[in-house]
């Protein structure tokens, strides 16, 4: 059984977390995108601690003993979750900034061929 210290500590902090979540969303210091699995993590968390049956119940069909050893295991999974998607996120943003790098040099020596080229016009003239 979780305790009531415990459901009242995971309401408070759910709501604190969604709020601050929500603030840097209209702030637009965060992207939407990259808040969903935040969102999604507060909501279960705040559901569970509303409705401490639920986490019994999955506790018992995991085969935990404890429910809140059932919780630590949602919350360590769900960290993973997080941070393998933010992994795949700067995996894609590097990706991108090589690419755009390689689109900047190949743009800059074409400026420098074509300044080149007007110069050798100029004193042809």
């Amino acid at each position: 059984m979780i305790s009531l210290k415990l459901q009242v500590i995971l309401i408070i902090a759910s709501v604190i977390c969604a709020l601050i979540l929500f603030n840097l969303i209209k702030k637009y210091r965060l992207e939407l995108k990259y808040t969903m699995l935040w969102l999604i993590l507060m909501f279960i968390i705040l559901n569970l601690a509303i409705f401490p049956g639920l986490i019994r119940l999955l506790a018992k069909a995991m085969g935990i003993e404890l429910p809140v050893n059932a919780l630590f295991l949602l919350v360590s999974f769900s960290s993973f979750a997080i941070l393998f998607s933010m992994t795949i996120t700067a995996s894609r943003s590097a990706t991108k900034i090589k690419e755009l790098s390689q689109e900047l040099g190949l743009l800059k020596l074409e400026v420098s061929r074509l300044t080149e080229e007007l110069r050798v016009k100029e004193k042809n003239k």
